[in-house]
C-alpha cells in the first residue's frame, strides 16, 4: 500500500498463478489489508493473471465431497469480497486470464489489459463449468448473445478484441500497459475518497435494483454527501477557479 493505492500480486508465476488454497488465503488477506484504499490494482506475476483453480489440488479431493465443495466455495467467497470492496479495483493482464482468471477480472471494477492479452472462459474444453460467477458476471458485463458464445464455446480472445466486445475498460500496446495503468490510478486516486466510493456504491445499486428505487438511492445519497466537508471543497474550488485539495480532508 502506498498512500490511497494498494497493489496485490500473485506471486506463483510457476503455476500461471492458479488460486491453491493458499494463494485465496493471501488474497482474502490483501483485500482485508486495502479496505482503506481508494484504488488497489490487481495483477499475477508474469503479466498472467491465472489460470483458474489449481486442478491439481482440485482432483487430489475430488472423492470428498466435503473438501470440493470448501474449496470451490472459498473461491467465489474471496471473489465476492473483491467485487463488494469499498475500493475501485483495477485489474491488471499482460498475459493469461482465463476460467477462474477471467471470473477474477470479471471481479474487478476496471480492466486494463495488453492488445494481445489471452482471456476467456474456458471451463467447458475441460468438461467443467465456472463456479466463481463466472457464468453471472459474464452474462451481466456483455450482450446476452455475445456472452452465450464466449460461454458455450470456450474461446479465447484477444485484449483488443475484449475491449471492443466491452469486456474490458481498454486494451494497449504491451509495452504501454505500465504507463496506461499508472495514468488511470492516478486519475482514480486523485478523486476524494468518499466520493469515490460513493459512486461505486451508487453504480452497484443501479445494476441490482430496479431503474426508479435506484434514482431514489442516488437522490439521498448525494443530498448526504451535500452536507460533508468533500462537496463543500469541491464547490468552492469551482467556484474560485482552482483545482480541489481533496488530500486536505
Amino acid at each position: 500500500m502506498d498512500g490511497r493505492v494498494g497493489r496485490i500480486t500473485i506471486d506463483r508465476e510457476a503455476t500461471r498463478n492458479a488460486l491453491s488454497p493458499e494463494v485465496l488465503a493471501g488474497l482474502d488477506e490483501a483485500i482485508t489489508a486495502a479496505r482503506d484504499c481508494s484504488v488497489v490494482v490487481v495483477r499475477g506475476k508474469g503479466g498472467t493473471l491465472s489460470a483458474g483453480a489449481e486442478l491439481k489440488f482440485l482432483r487430489s479431493v475430488l472423492d470428498d465431497p466435503a473438501a470440493v465443495r470448501e474449496y470451490i466455495t472459498s473461491i467465489g467467497v474471496v471473489l465476492d469480497r473483491l467485487e463488494a470492496a469499498p475500493f475501485v479495483s483495477v485489474c491488471v493482464i499482460d498475459g493469461y486470464a482465463v476460467a477462474g482468471g477471467c471470473e477474477i477480472m470479471l471481479a474487478c471494477d476496471l480492466a486494463v489489459v495488453s492488445e494481445t492479452a489471452q482471456i476467456g472462459d474456458r471451463h467447458l474444453e475441460y468438461g467443467l463449468l465456472p463456479g466463481a460467477g463466472g457464468s453471472v458476471r459474464l452474462s451481466h458485463a456483455v450482450a446476452p448473445a455475445l456472452a452465450r458464445r464466449l460461454l458455450y464455446t470456450g474461446e479465447i480472445v484477444d485484449g483488443a478484441t475484449a475491449a471492443r466486445f466491452g469486456l474490458v475498460s481498454s486494451a494497449v500496446p504491451a509495452a504501454e500497459l505500465d504507463d496506461a495503468v499508472d495514468a488511470l490510478v492516478a486519475r482514480l486516486a486523485r478523486h476524494a475518497p468518499d466520493a469515490l466510493r460513493g459512486m461505486k456504491r451508487l453504480h452497484r445499486k443501479a445494476l441490482a435494483e430496479e431503474p426508479a428505487a435506484a434514482i431514489t438511492a442516488e437522490r439521498e445519497t448525494l443530498l448526504a454527501h451535500l452536507a460533508g466537508p468533500t462537496a463543500r471543497e469541491g464547490l468552492a474550488a469551482f467556484a474560485e477557479r482552482r483545482t480541489p485539495r481533496f488530500d486536505r480532508l
